[in-house]
C-alpha cells in the first residue's frame, strides 16, 4: 500500500498534466484522510521502473524501508516484492546464506 498526501497527488498531477480530480480518480483510493494508489503494482511502475522517479511518493522514497525499525512486523509486504525488488531479492538471499537456509534446505539434518 502506498500512501500519498495531498501535496505530493498535486505535484504528480500536474507533472502529468492532469487535473487533481482526474488524478485522484484514475489513481487514488480515498478514506476518511486517508490517500492510497489504487493498484499493485503503483500504475507508475514499468519494467521494475518508476516512471515517475522525481516525482515519487515519500513511501516510495524509503523503499523496500528495510532500514526502519520493526522490520518484521512488515514480512508479508516485503516478501510481496521479492521478485520484483532487486534489493529486497538480494537482502533475501543473503538472509538465507547467513542463517543457515540454504545449507539446512540442501542438506537437511
Amino acid at each position: 500500500m502506498i500512501n500519498v498526501t495531498a501535496q505530493e497527488a498535486d505535484n504528480l498531477a500536474a507533472h502529468l498534466q492532469q487535473t487533481r480530480a482526474q488524478f485522484d480518480d484514475a489513481n487514488l483510493e480515498k478514506g476518511g484522510s486517508m490517500m492510497v494508489i489504487n493498484t499493485m503494482p503503483c500504475h507508475f511502475l514499468s519494467d521494475n521502473k518508476c516512471t515517475v522517479y522525481d516525482y515519487r511518493f515519500a513511501g516510495c522514497r524509503e523503499f523496500p524501508a528495510l532500514h526502519l525499525p520493526n522490520f518484521t512486523k512488515r514480512i508479508f509486504t516485503t516478501f510481496m516484492h521479492y521478485n520484483r525488488c532487486p534489493i529486497i531479492y538480494n537482502v533475501v538471499e543473503q538472509l538465507k546464506i547467513e542463517t543457515g537456509f540454504i545449507e539446512t534446505v540442501i542438506n537437511p539434518k
